[in-house]
Order: C-alpha cells, then structure tokens, then sequence
C-alpha cells in the first residue's frame, strides 16, 4: 500500500456496523461524500426504494421467462443467457429498453467485457504499485514488467464513456418519442432542471446503475447453478418447496416477499454468505480523524471491510465453508445458536431503517454504511424469480456423472469482482408438460417484453 498509506481492515461486524453503518465512511472509488454525492444517492434511492423496485416485478418475471426458454433450446450457452438476463433487467429498467443481443457486439455483452477488462485491470499485479513506487509513473511502461497498462487503462475509459453515452442517448432518443417513460432515464431527464447533472453526469449516473445491479448478481445466479449440481439432495427439497406453492403446470412468480418458500431464500442469503462477489467490499474512507476503541484512525485512512472473514468467521457460524442453507432456517443471521442476536437484525426492507441501535445486517454481501447498495430488494426479487424457475424446469447435474465439481475458493477467480471459473453441468427439464408451460410462458413475455423495443 506504501509507506505513506493509513489502512484499516475490519474482520468482524461489530467493527463495521460501529464505523461504517455508525459513523457514514466515505466510498472512494466514486465522487466524495458532499451535496453533489448527496443528490445522486437520492435520485437513484428514490427509483430503487421498495415501493417502486415492485412495480418492476412484471419486467423480472418475462426475462426469467426468458431465460428458462433460453436454456431449454441452447443449454450449452446458458452463461451467456443468464449474464444477458440479468444485465437485460437493469437496461429495460433504467433505459427503457430492451436487451435481446448476445453477440459480442451487443450491448449488454458489450458492458460485461468492459467489466471483465477493468476486473482484470485492478487485479493483484496486473498494474504497478504506484502507491508504493510512485516514480514508476514517469517510466514508460514498455521499459516495466507491466507493458500496456496505461493503454488498457485508456481503452476501458473511452469504451465506457462511449457504452454509457450511446445508452443515455438512445434512452433519451427513445423517451422523446413517447415511449419508456416508467424508465429511471425518464425520470432522470425530467428532474434535471433541479438536479442539473452534466451530460457526462447523466452517463455515468445511469451507467453505474447497470454496473451495480448486473454483474454482481448474474454472479450469484453461477454459484446457484454450481451449489444445485454438488447438492441434489437440497435440490430435491428445494424442488419440493416450489412444486408445493406452484403445482405442475405454472411457472413460479416468486419475489422477496413470498414468505412461502422460505427454504429458497434461505438459499439466497446463503449464496451471499459462502462465496461473496466482492469479496473485500468496495474501499471506504475516514473524513475527519477517529477513535475507535483505544485506537487514533486519522483522516483520509482506507477502510476496507473484509466480508469474506466476516461470512466465515468459525465462531459465528458453523462449518462456514459449506454451504448449508438450512443454517437460515434454524437462526434468521444463520449464526450458531447464540443469545440476543435476534431482535438486532436490521430489516432493510424498510425506508429510512433505524440504525441508531446495535443492529447487525442480514448480510455483509451488500456492503455497509451511507455506501450499501441500494438495489438490495431488486436483486432478491431478480434471484428469487430465477431460481424457482430454475428448480422448478430443470434437475441441475454435474455435465459428466462421475464428473467431480470444485465449490473450493480455487474455482473462482481471484479478484476484487469474484467470478466462476468454467464448471461443466447438465439441464434436465423435468418434464414434457413442462416443455408446453415454457413455451406458452415465453409467448407471453415476448408480448409483453416488445414494449422496450
């Protein structure tokens, strides 16, 4: 980190909810804390609170729809489909608009090779270590083992502001026409007279959006599939589960408020819990100088939480290597069974929750403090309608019966964004009744997804 760096790692949850949650650290890989951060947070808080995050339930239902009819006709390319699904709800949301493309010219698998790049960018070694050398800024990079850095830095900046731009702009093309007006664009365009974002602002400020709600969570969707193939017992309940609520013959509308499967949210919260996308969280920042039980933090100190020590801190939870929904069943933090803990949980479903008191989060996968994602509830109810369907379509098997699948840490990558590596499974449709239902479903959501074209 250099010579000069002030940092501090936070490996429990106490530490975070009293210096994140409690204090309101400063996020730095975006604007600093400040009026202007203060009216972006509030224009995206005001498309992303639950009232209005269920309004988009319909939009989540057809391309789930979608992609179970994708995977029935090509489940060689389900990777693909489930990345464009989860990036097509955030486009159709935010934009207005539809995202059909899977080629890698289209610009949802376009956003998600941008991704990749910058992943790969920030990745341990992959640039020199500034902070610690900084004399190696005025070395041309061809005479250092890091050659092109400063260009693959260049080229993900100008294709991002190029994808982000041409999406706001069509966006607006589209919004002036007369359609996607229940769009966030929309709303964005409309209200600037009062927010008077740049147009550089606007970009970036739909954009992130799409960089917040698509990747992380089509993560999430990956580590399910790889959890059903090496657990077909939990598979069978879960299927169970679902079959009971939604019978044979209609395909599961499932949300963050069916309290009626609760062995398939349990399923959620234990995907965020074992293998965390971010595993390190996103960087937060000091504004002023700090104590902290004896300790002087001083201003402008990096704070980085460590949700993977959190999430597998063994005298929290049991066996927190495996993955073992039922943990949420027997305990709402899946912790071990411990006293007063249960009327601490934060409900996050809730605007505006208090956190004045001792709470403790349902989760760390989110992040914590005035920085926690704000599209929790649309990305349950995205994971919940994916994975009902899922279930209920499918049998999810390893791609060779004899074949044993890795769930190690090894098999993702290591990076800031973890990611899966290639893993090898079969889709079984359950049925041929089922086929029909799948067909008659994506008639359906055709109809109903033409509006964003």
């Amino acid at each position: 980190m250099g010579p000069n760096a002030k940092v501090v790692v936070l490996n429990n949850w106490t530490s975070v909810r009293d210096l994140l949650d409690l204090r309101g650290n400063v996020h730095l890989a975006f604007m600093p804390y400040g009026s202007q951060w203060r009216t972006a947070r509030k224009t995206v808080m005001e498309f992303l609170k639950s009232s209005e995050v269920d309004k988009l339930l319909p939009l989540q239902h057809a391309e789930s729809v979608q992609l179970i009819h994708d995977i029935l006709h090509n489940p060689e390319r389900w990777r693909d489909y489930s990345t464009r699904m989860f990036g097509a709800v955030i486009m159709a949301s935010v934009f207005g608009i539809r995202g059909t493309d899977i080629s890698p010219e289209g610009k949802i698998m376009t956003f998600f090779d941008v991704q990749a790049e910058w992943s790969g960018i920030v990745a341990q070694g992959a640039a020199p270590p500034l902070e610690v050398f900084p004399f190696l800024k005025y070395i041309p990079d061809f005479l250092t083992p890091w050659k092109g850095y400063k260009r693959r830095l260049a080229d993900v900046k100008r294709r991002q502001n190029k994808l982000y731009h041409d999406l706001a702009s069509e966006a607006k093309t589209r919004i002036d026409s007369g359609k996607g007006q229940d769009s966030f664009a929309a709303a964005v365009f409309r209200n600037n007279h009062k927010t008077e974002y740049s147009q550089e602002g606007l970009d970036y400020l739909l954009g992130l959006m799409m960089e917040a709600g698509s990747d992380t969570t089509a993560n999430v969707f990956e580590t399910f599939v790889l959890a059903l193939a090496t657990h077909p017992k939990l598979q069978a309940q879960i299927y169970e589960e679902v079959d009971r609520v939604f019978g044979q013959k209609v395909m599961p509308f499932a949300s963050a408020s069916s309290d009626d499967l609760p062995l398939l949210r349990a399923c959620f919260y234990e995907l965020l819990r074992w293998r965390p996308s971010v595993p390190m969280a996103i960087p937060h920042a000091t504004m002023r100088d700090d104590f902290y039980e004896g300790m002087f933090i001083p201003a402008n100190t990096t704070i980085l939480m460590n949700s993977w020590a959190i999430n597998h801190d063994p005298d929290e939870y049991e066996n927190p290597d495996s993955f073992d929904p039922s943990r949420f069943l027997k305990h709402p933090l899946g912790l071990k069974s411990t006293p007063d803990t249960t009327d601490k949980v934060l409900d996050e479903s809730i605007e505006d929750a208090d956190t004045s008191y001792g709470f403790r989060r349902q989760n760390y996968g989110f992040g914590a403090g005035r920085r926690v994602c704000a599209g929790q509830r649309m990305a349950e109810n995205s994971m919940m309608m994916t994975m009902a369907k899922l279930v209920w379509a499918f049998d999810v098997v390893p791609a060779h019966a004899d074949a044993q699948l890795d769930t190690s840490v090894h098999a993702w990558t290591d990076a800031i964004l973890m990611t899966l590596k290639h893993f090898g499974v079969r889709f079984v449709l359950r049925s041929e009744d089922k086929r029909a239902v799948i067909e008659g479903e994506w008639e359906r959501a055709d109809g109903f997804l033409r509006k964003f074209e």
